[in-house]
């Protein structure tokens, strides 16, 4: 059985990464330690920075330092164009198990 996954919120920016760190490390303790994936909805993300983009990469990090990979499911087209223009879209939407909606 697989755990709910966490649903980013729709501004995922300098102004917001502090809190969202805070609810992720909340939703993370959560989880049962075997969990082999780690979800988060990205569909509602209007907004988003290179801070927003960092946290994805660290949140990746710390999956895996777990043993668990991450999985952004139905990234929104801002995230995907953030992720582009900082150069980094192979890395975080190639690695983050990407799940687009079905």
């Amino acid at each position: 059985m697989s755990a709910a996954a966490f649903r980013l919120p729709r501004e995922l920016t300098i102004y917001t990464v502090g809190e969202t760190r805070h609810a992720l490390t909340t939703w993370i303790a959560t989880l049962d330690p075997k969990a082999t994936v780690w979800q988060l909805d990205a569909a509602g993300v209007d907004e988003a920075d290179a801070a927003g983009v960092q946290l994805l990469l660290a949140t990746s990090r710390s999956a895996s330092s777990a043993g668990a990979r991450l999985r952004l499911r139905s990234p929104s087209e801002t995230l995907c164009r953030a992720t582009h223009q900082l150069g980094i879209a192979p890395i975080v939407l190639g690695t983050l198990d990407h799940e687009s909606a079905a």
